[in-house]
């Protein structure tokens, strides 16, 4: 299987996931758009302390251009 097509069906698992998971939640909380990112999120890559919460300022500046994107589709 080649690399677009496993990007593909894991975007579909996810999908599915979120649909289920956003049952019984409000619009304005709900999860509409979201996209798949290349990387790790781990203490080594600077996304994560060593505790593995997430460095929200580190992940905007690293994913800038996708939150951007998402922002104007």
């Amino acid at each position: 299987m080649n690399r677009a097509k496993q990007r593909t069906d894991l975007a579909d698992r996810v999908r599915i996931e979120v649909v289920k998971d956003a049952q019984g939640v409000v619009r304005e909380e709900s999860i509409r758009q979201f996209r798949l990112v290349e990387g790790e999120f781990n203490e080594g890559s600077g996304l994560l302390t060593p505790s593995m919460k997430i460095k929200r300022h580190a992940v905007t500046a690293a994913y800038a251009e996708e939150i951007e994107a998402l922002h104007h589709s």
